[in-house]
């Protein structure tokens, strides 16, 4: 949808400086109307109605903007973007997993420099790993998030308090323990019950994000856009990941063969899976009487601050669209304290901002997340089905041991520097 805009007075880029620093600082949450336009938005995943009200409550400040909101589903959500880009039909405002900034950084429209926020206000704002993700190198803003949700260490209480354990591990060296005592083998030693789901690619729900928290934990990655670089702190977490489905490990607790992670863990097979706010209510699906807690994602001992995996996605303003000002200033009303509260409550989902984050979650079931939202890290991925892909061939190598976790990691490397842009 690509109507005219319309620039009330004239002084659109002052007006809209003003507008950005008001809503996003929370020294103001109703400015006056600044711009006129139509404006459309894709995305995928929430439900249609928590945008829905979302928009009702923006054109109830901003009744000169019009705004619609169309989800697709998330499997075909990335080429039919990009194909309707291509074609000059795209949206104005369009979503997009972090993961998928370095490759299409080109589409985006960021907030333009003398809007009155900078990269240091966004900074102040919004965690830490927002900022890492959506300041470019050249201090650009590209979006504003949504919310931030974390890697988490799920737990069976029932498989705890059978085997006389209080508490959940803090530790990996203690998850690994605990894994070990409440691994349980067959006679002909396959896994009656799994002390942990970890280790495969294929059958291990957030393989790719549990290894690059493991990996970012040991400064295994250099944070770079141009060009990934592995330290030898991945290779180590290669090999302790991969341990737990290698059977000449000690470590030994997952079958590359046994169901998915997560209908392991919801079915009461598994003890210990690692996961994000939003399995919550699929393992409550599948299992509304598991005795189950969440806690913070093991850290190394003694490694000093603690990491765990971030994960968002975030409205972008569409570099083709006519509508652009009245694209952002929805955006920007979105991710305000105001805009953004009753979404995450909506949608279950922790925040991104630091003052909502700070305040401490309503709910009990995401406080852990709500916590975990400061410590939140993640890497520049070049190409997020390659990546992937990638990551799980180096798995599947270290487990079966076609090469060394340092072989697979060197491997893996190289071949990233082929979807490097």
């Amino acid at each position: 949808m690509n109507r005219p805009l319309i620039i009330i007075g004239g002084v659109a880029v002052v007006v809209i400086a003003i507008v950005a620093f008001l809503i996003l600082t929370g020294a103001g949450t109703r400015p006056a109307p600044a711009v006129a336009g139509a404006v459309e938005i894709w995305g995928f995943g929430d439900n249609e109605n928590i945008w829905q009200d979302l928009i009702n409550r923006f054109q109830a400040a901003y009744p000169s903007v019009s705004v619609v909101y169309r989800r697709f589903d998330r499997s075909g959500y990335e080429d039919m973007l990009v194909n309707r880009l291509a074609e000059g039909k795209g949206p104005d405002v369009f979503f997009l997993p972090h993961t998928a900034i370095v490759k299409h950084r080109d589409k985006i429209f960021p907030l333009p420099k003398d809007a009155g926020f900078s990269a240091s206000d966004f900074k102040n704002t919004f965690v830490d790993a927002a900022a890492d993700d959506l300041i470019s190198e050249q201090g650009e803003i590209l979006g504003m998030p949504m919310f931030m949700d974390t890697l988490a260490l799920f737990y069976n209480k029932d498989i705890f308090n059978a085997a006389g354990i209080a508490e959940p591990p803090k530790t990996w060296d203690s998850f690994a323990a605990l894994s070990r005592l409440l691994t349980v083998l067959g006679p002909g030693g396959d896994i009656a019950q799994s002390g942990a789901a970890l280790g495969a690619s294929k059958n291990v729900r957030h393989s790719f994000e549990i290894l690059s928290a493991l990996m970012l934990q040991k400064n295994g990655i250099a944070r770079a856009v141009g060009a990934t670089s592995f330290g030898t702190g991945a290779a180590e977490a290669l090999a302790f990941y991969a341990s737990f489905s290698d059977a000449l490990t000690q470590n030994y607790s997952w079958d590359r063969n046994a169901p998915d992670s997560l209908d392991a863990f919801a079915q009461g097979d598994t003890a210990m899976m690692i996961g994000f706010s939003e399995d919550l209510a699929d393992i409550r699906e599948r299992n509304p009487h598991l005795n189950f807690a969440v806690s913070p994602l093991p850290q190394n001992a003694g490694a000093g601050a603690s990491a765990t995996w971030g994960e968002h996605f975030f409205p972008a303003v569409s570099r083709q669209s006519k509508n652009q000002q009245a694209a952002w200033q929805f955006v920007l009303f979105a991710s305000s304290r105001a805009g953004v509260k009753p979404y995450l409550d909506a949608a279950r989902r922790p925040p991104a901002r630091r003052d909502i984050a700070g305040a401490g979650a309503s709910n009990e079931d995401l406080s852990v997340f709500w916590r975990q939202s400061l410590t939140a890290r993640s890497w520049p991925v070049p190409d997020d089905a390659p990546t992937r892909r990638l990551f799980g061939e180096a798995m599947d190598a270290a487990v079966s041991r076609s090469a060394s976790p340092a072989g697979a990691v060197s491997r893996l490397e190289s071949q990233l520097r082929l979807f490097t842009p």
